[in-house]
């Protein structure tokens, strides 16, 4: 969006350290005691352990009461002069890190520079910010530098327990206590043994719980106590043992069970619903309750359970015929039916459940949004519910959506609240189910601190499940090949195979890349076709996986036998041809296909075969002058300049050990000098580098050439200037209203769509015949089934309010229309390595011309005048790029206004 100011003690000697000069002159300073770090006292007050190693002296823990930090002596003003004039600044951060006085320990630390103690303590701060996953980061890169760091392993300890992991938490302090320190290693074994007796006994307690409560729905006693301490669990329990209750007398005797869980809910329904059931038929209802009872333990076939449906609705028993079409998983094809009786009922449970599976069925058709929205209507239920096992499960789902959509933060979000519920719901399970999610989430992010965290703690609760360990293995393998981090890659796929072949096109994937630099080729050719065979031998790979699976087999074959290689990476192009368009799977194998045959062009230095491939990806002639193209893929970097001679030269390397982050300094200064003389320059920039700023110098009139579609269109005779402000995005979403839109010139071109008219199917509408398009409003990423961006507009009706970037690209563009994206940040671009897909590239793609789009925030006072400037330059016949660049250049040299750096050109 666009951007729109401790204790007594510790105060006391701040005030003196602030005139401490005057005292100083008088005295000098002394070597400072053990008491500047609380090193004589009895007990320690901080459970975390300083970095610092002179205040790092083993005392007991004996936690400090809330305000109780004001009662800590204060350092002496002498010795905090003794190590300031040493420059001891990391001695300083920890005194005041032990007083609670983090703003001062910060000051310090930014001062003390690097080192694993240092960054230990940083870690502190974090740590007592809450801010979790910044110090389990910090946590690992001092563990990366020194793995036996006894400071750092604690508290990492303290961290992973922080969060809910137990087990991981409990190996980090058993590590610590295999160091052998005095004191310390006492407490880090006592900590570990009563973190894994926590865990144990609350896996045990489940176990019990599904126990008895399977006992129960066979007709068992019911088991209040656990019920209590289980309510979601016990609520299933309930619905099957109703529904297979025999007779009234048996109904009857679930209602001290139905009476306890309403008292949890704060409602009635389930002592109601054990009253009408009651006063049921059993002649009638009897047989049926015995037939889904049967049906239920034998796992019952397909035609058992649709008879059982038409014969429960027939004779209206409507619990009995939810729970056929529940257990028979047939709510997807039934879900209208599902909805209205799960309304009627008046239970929550129902209507949340039948929203899950609603939200479920809209995502499966790659309506994401729509499955956002449903699931944040259902949530808000959820804040007035105690049904944590339900709520928990769409806490869960609505993190998958952001996963997909690239939203790592608001995964993030929905998954934690969804581990709070389940964890509160005592539900081993859905716990299970979500730190899987979380893991998954650092993954997306990559964060490989937060995903071994998430992904360790489920891999320590179930050890011996081999296909969770393969999945997850495999995904980390990828997350530390994507970090530029090979022989953590390489080990996660050593303890993938302990469990048989790679079973994952992940997992494939990763060995194929680290082909690149193995040093065991041959070894890892055996692997490598044991994997192949192993998932072409599954029948689980649809045609677009198979394609990707054909390019890993190539790319891999490339460094065994490159003319083989080539062969086989021009075959998968030429079959990725069929499906590129409508799948994703078959646009990555065409885009990896084409990185493995650019480099082998760029390695032998044949630039021009690896120009000419850049221009036969996008499907234009190869250009004739004034062109750059980029290429990143992992640790290479291939760079092609044309200069206005026409005249080619290149570079390629494989020096990167991070992965790619900025586009600045990417063009070596020799391919410079080819470019300067240019009028305009075409860059041709693959993912991930397309859509970033500052890949060439702002005096230079260039522009990122896109799409592969649409042809422009002869002008219409009317010009049309379409603005679209001033819009009204929904009060969910949580968006600030933007600043007023303020006209230039007076211009009777102009038509303006704002406030709730600005809908997306109006302004899509309306900018089919558009020449100039201007848009003022917030936007969002949004990949979708391809990785789209979107503008968030004024709602339709229906709830819709996304113009996204697959909407755009279906329209067709008759005006050719020069496009201005004043939109926050929407020059962004999906950061997904098979395609840059952005709202740039999808108009460029519905016909327009050239679109302006910035990578940061604007300002609202600035913008405006900006772009308008720019329009003009336009319309008195500059090309967009020249006109980017003069006007760019005059608001540096007049206001050194540093956005204009980041508004970038699409052609």
């Amino acid at each position: 969006m666009r951007r729109h100011g401790s204790g007594w003690g510790v105060g006391l000697v701040l005030a003196a350290v602030a005139a401490g000069a005057l005292f100083f002159f008088f005295a000098r300073p002394r070597k400072p005691s053990g008491d500047v770090w609380l090193a004589r006292t009895q007990t320690r007050a901080r459970e975390a352990r300083l970095g610092y190693p002179a205040a790092d002296v083993y005392r007991p823990h004996s936690p400090v009461r809330a305000g109780a930090s004001a009662m800590l002596p204060p350092p002496l003003l002498q010795e905090l002069a003794a190590l300031e004039e040493a420059q001891d600044f990391h001695g300083l951060a920890a005194a005041y890190l032990l007083r609670g006085n983090a703003t001062q320990a910060a000051v310090y630390l930014d001062k003390a520079g690097h080192s694993p103690d240092v960054d230990c303590d940083r870690a502190l701060l974090a740590l007592d910010k809450g801010d979790l996953p910044e110090a389990l980061e910090l946590l690992d890169g001092v563990l990366t530098a020194s793995p036996r760091h006894p400071r750092a392993l604690w508290n990492r300890g303290l961290v992973l327990r922080e969060l809910g992991l137990g087990l991981m938490a409990a190996d980090a302090f058993e590590r610590v206590a295999s160091v052998g320190e005095p004191g310390w290693s006492t407490e880090a074994k006592q900590r570990a043994e009563e973190l894994r007796r926590q865990v144990e006994a609350h896996q045990s307690a489940y176990t019990r719980a599904l126990e008895v409560g399977n006992a129960m729905r066979a007709g068992g006693p019911v088991p209040l106590e656990q019920a209590r301490a289980f309510p979601g669990l016990f609520r299933l329990f309930f619905y099957d043992a109703l529904r297979a209750a025999p007779t009234r007398e048996r109904t009857l005797e679930l209602l001290p069970l139905a009476q306890a869980l309403d008292t949890h809910e704060g409602q009635g329904t389930l002592v109601a619903l054990v009253h009408h059931v009651a006063g049921r038929d059993f002649s009638r209802r009897g047989p049926l309750a015995r037939e889904h009872d049967r049906l239920r333990r034998e796992r019952g076939p397909p035609a058992g359970w649709r008879a059982l449906i038409e014969q429960s609705r027939r004779a209206g028993e409507t619990d009995v015929l939810m729970g056929a079409l529940f257990h028979s998983q047939s709510i997807p094809t039934h879900l209208e039916d599902y909805e209205a009786l799960a309304a009627s009922t008046g239970d929550t449970w129902f209507t949340l459940l039948a929203a899950h599976w609603r939200a479920e069925t809209v995502q499966k058709r790659g309506d994401r949004v729509q499955a956002e929205q449903l699931l944040q209507a259902a949530l808000r239920t959820c804040s007035t519910s105690k049904l944590d096992y339900r709520c928990a499960e769409l806490e869960n789902d609505l993190a998958f959506v952001y996963s997909v959509l690239h939203r790592p933060a608001d995964a993030r979000q929905h998954a934690l609240a969804g581990l709070q519920r389940a964890r509160r719901d005592h539900d081993w399970v859905m716990e299970m189910r979500l730190l899987l999610a979380l893991g998954q989430i650092a993954y997306i992010a990559r964060s490989p601190p937060l995903a071994e965290a998430w992904f360790g703690e489920a891999l320590a609760r179930a050890p011996r499940d081999c296909p969770m360990v393969q999945g997850i293995q495999q995904n980390l393998a990828v997350m530390y090949q994507l970090a530029l981090r090979p022989a953590e890659a390489r080990a996660r796929l050593e303890l993938a195979r302990a469990c048989g072949p790679l079973n994952q096109l992940s997992g494939v994937a990763v060995l194929a890349e680290l082909a690149r630099s193995s040093t065991q080729l041959d070894e890892d050719a055996k692997h490598f076709g044991a994997a192949l065979a192993s998932l072409r031998a599954s029948g689980t790979l649809n045609p677009s996986e198979q394609l990707l699976l054909a390019h890993y087999e190539a790319r891999f074959e490339l460094e065994r036998d490159p003319a083989r290689g080539r062969e086989l990476l021009r075959g998968n192009l030429e079959d990725t041809a069929k499906l590129a368009r409508e799948d994703v799977n078959a646009r990555k194998a065409r885009t990896a296909s084409y990185s493995s045959l650019l480099f082998d062009a760029g390695g032998a230095g044949d630039f021009e075969a690896a120009l000419a491939l850049f221009a036969e990806e996008q499907g234009m002639p190869v250009p004739e002058r004034c062109s750059l193209a980029v290429a990143v893929d992992d640790e290479r970097t291939l760079l092609v300049a044309r200069g206005p001679e026409g005249g080619v030269r290149g570079h390629q390397d494989a020096s990167r050990t991070t992965p790619f982050r900025e586009a600045e300094g990417l063009v070596p200064a020799p391919l410079l000098e080819v470019l300067r003389p240019c009028e305009r320059i075409q860059v041709l920039a693959r993912p991930p580098v397309q859509g970033h700023a500052g890949l060439l110098p702002p005096e230079l009139p260039w522009s990122y050439h896109v799409g592969r579609a649409a042809a422009l269109h002869p002008a219409p005779v009317v010009a049309r200037h379409l603005v679209v402000s001033d819009v009204e995005p929904p009060a969910a979403l949580g968006l600030p209203r933007l600043k007023a839109w303020a006209p230039g010139e007076p211009d009777v071109r102009r038509g303006v769509f704002s406030g709730a008219s600005a809908t997306p199917g109006r302004v899509l509408a309306e900018m089919a015949d558009a020449t100039e398009i201007e848009i003022h409003a917030h936007g969002l990423l949004n990949p979708e089934v391809s990785d789209a961006s979107l503008v968030v507009l004024s709602p339709e009706p229906d709830g819709r309010y996304a113009l996204t970037a697959r909407e755009v690209r279906a329209q067709t563009l008759r005006g050719s229309p020069v496009v201005i994206l004043a939109a926050c940040r929407a020059a962004h671009t999906a950061p997904f390595l098979h395609e840059s897909f952005s709202l740039p590239v999808a108009f460029v793609e519905a016909g327009a011309r050239a679109v302006f789009a910035a990578t940061v925030d604007l300002p609202d006072a600035e913008a405006g005048p900006f772009f308008e400037s720019v329009r003009g330059r336009i319309r008195a016949g500059a090309a967009p790029s020249v006109a980017l660049r003069d006007e760019r250049q005059l608001w540096l040299q007049r206001s050194h206004a540093p956005w204009v750096r980041d508004v970038l050109l699409f052609e």
